[in-house]
């Protein structure tokens, strides 16, 4: 997601940062997977996701990595997610990213530990090639950027489905998101198909 080149080449006083965004956009992925493990929805070309994203001073930004994953953990936590945090080697590092947490949620239906959601600081590796900066003491200096995933769609809705499917196929729906499913507390199958109708384009006159 593009939030750090929507701000390219501008420069911050000091006491705007941190300044923090979020963002919902779709995203584009060149890899896909053929195992089993990652098949379905869980690897694809395209997919809607929910951003955050971090432009701080460099004394402060190991601070707001913590930030991002405490975010991240009470986000899905609420969601009764059994979840593991993954401090990442240096090998497992994209070319960015200084530190990076990994956090994978358990996926009943496959038997496995699956990411879902991440978080980097990556210093002043962007803002260095977006001329990004903020003035301090007469001084311009390069911010530090950070990023974190509060919602991938596909996964989570993977992590959901098969954490709170019943015997009987329906999915319970975990108590802090019902009052967003108009009270459901569950979701059946669809008994009838929904009906479709064709809407004729107006021409403009």
């Amino acid at each position: 997601m593009s939030l750090a080149g929507f701000l390219m080449n501008k420069t911050f006083s000091r006491r705007e940062l941190p300044t923090k965004l979020a963002a919902v956009s779709r995203c584009y992925r060149a890899e896909t997977s053929s195992t089993s493990e990652e098949r379905g929805i869980y690897r694809v070309h395209e997919f809607t996701k929910v951003e955050m994203f971090v432009i701080s001073t460099p004394e402060s930004s190991e601070d707001h990595l913590e930030e991002l994953i405490t975010i991240e953990q009470d986000l899905f936590g609420d969601m009764g997610l059994y979840l593991r945090v993954l401090d990442m080697p240096p090998h497992e590092l994209g070319a960015p990213a200084y530190r990076k947490y990994d956090i994978e949620a358990w996926l009943p239906g496959r038997k496995i530990f699956g990411e879902i959601s991440s978080c980097s600081n990556c210093t002043d590796y962007q803002s260095r090639r977006l001329n990004i900066k903020y003035s301090s003491d007469n001084d311009l200096r390069y911010v530090h950027t950070l990023n974190g995933t509060a919602c991938a769609i596909p996964r989570m809705l993977i992590a959901l489905t098969e954490t709170y499917q019943t015997e009987k196929g329906s999915i319970e729906v975990p108590n802090v998101l019902q009052k967003y499913m108009n009270n459901k507390m569950a979701i059946g199958r669809q008994k009838t198909i929904p009906e479709l109708k064709l809407v004729k384009n107006k021409k403009e006159k």
